[in-house]
């Protein structure tokens, strides 16, 4: 009798896993104020670049919005409070590789408590800088015409002297070990975030002693903030520093945006200002965006930068086929002068100096 509701009892896998999933949704239930998100995004397109070392045609993630997967999720611990934490990964959609070398949460790995007095959050996490000056760029920062290549360390003479010309990351996007306080809502419109990080083990990508701040102003139609940051770097124990004002408004449906950042590291200087627009045409949008960049001060080898200047022009259009997919186009032209080789990603490596760069791109993207 006991064998037979043993075996009477024995779900086959695919029961099991029905009942382990009414298990699982049962407990999520009890605890309704629980909930994990999966989130992300696929984008490809075709990109060709033009440069004085030739043309080159490539497929490429990321150009209307990073290739990327993340869990997010939260818990109502009551009387206004709550925790929640946030992994996400790049996701190389063209070849499939995830994160950044060995780095694989290399967007985001962060842990917070919030509630009334506002958010600490700890972990890997963009800077308060990165989320100033960014919002100045109606690309995004990714594809041909982000504002990536401002900050390139193989042509900012600033970037590679600090954090070397093959470095990915810097203390200017991300940084690792990182005690971040945001202010709450209610505060009349004014808002702030800082952050600071320390050098741990010193070695790994992304461990810096750093320290940064945002404060701002935002309402329904206008953004201003300022931000100041400061890195130290152990191999020169010198620091390297980033500050600007940023701003947004919206001039009937148009939004414009500007920003003024400037990087310092010993004798190096270099300014980047950028102005751009977007504005909704039927069910897409026009985005335009134009930096100029000016370096000042000496190399590592004291040889000037001061006329190794910068001119690009970027235009693109993003046509939305529903809430989550879009088709885009993007051109951009970069315009060297003197000696410096800011370039459209993704061409050949090793232009001449002074010469100019151009490229555009087309794909199709999808938010999940």
């Amino acid at each position: 009798m006991f064998s037979r509701l043993n075996s009477h009892f024995v779900c086959p896998p695919a029961k099991a896993a029905v009942a382990a999933g009414l298990l699982f949704a049962s407990a999520g239930a009890a605890l309704a104020q629980s909930s994990v998100t999966l989130f992300g995004a696929v984008d490809l397109g075709v990109r060709h670049v033009k440069n004085s070392k030739g043309s080159l045609t490539s497929m490429n993630s990321g150009n209307n919005a990073t290739s990327r997967w993340g869990l997010r999720g939260e818990e109502d611990l009551g009387g206004g409070l709550k925790t929640s934490f946030w992994l996400e990964s790049t996701v190389a959609a063209d070849t499939g590789v995830g994160g950044t070398g060995a780095t694989f949460w290399d967007r985001r790995a962060t842990l917070s408590l919030s509630g009334n007095f506002g958010e600490l959050r700890l972990g890997r996490d963009y800077t308060p800088l990165f989320r100033a000056y960014t919002s100045a760029d109606t690309f995004g920062y990714v594809g041909a015409a982000g504002m990536g290549m401002l900050y390139s360390s193989t042509a900012s003479n600033v970037v590679s002297r600090a954090f070397g010309a093959a470095s990915t990351n810097t203390s200017i996007a991300r940084t690792n070990n990182a005690i971040q306080y945001y202010t709450p809502a209610g505060l009349g419109g004014f808002y702030a975030n800082a952050m600071i990080s320390g050098r741990e083990a010193g070695t790994a990508a992304g461990d810096f002693s750093f320290h940064g701040l945002r404060v701002g102003y935002s309402d329904k139609s206008n953004d201003v903030s300022v931000y100041s940051g400061k890195t130290n770097l152990s191999t020169s124990d010198s620091d390297f520093t980033l500050q600007g004002v940023v701003g947004t408004t919206k001039w009937n449906d148009v939004k414009i945006t500007a920003g003024l950042a400037q990087m310092r590291f010993m004798n190096a200087k270099q300014s980047n200002f950028s102005l751009g627009a977007e504005w909704p045409v039927g069910q897409g949008a026009i985005r335009a965006i134009y930096h100029r960049i000016n370096q000042s001060g000496l190399t590592a080898a004291n040889v000037s930068v001061d006329g190794d200047d910068v001119n690009a022009l970027g235009l693109g259009y993003v046509h939305n086929l529903s809430k989550r997919t879009a088709v885009y186009g993007t051109t951009m032209f970069v315009s060297n002068k003197g000696n410096a080789k800011f370039v459209v990603p993704g061409g050949a490596s090793g232009i001449a100096g002074g010469s100019s760069s151009r490229g555009y791109e087309v794909g199709l993207r999808h938010h999940f």
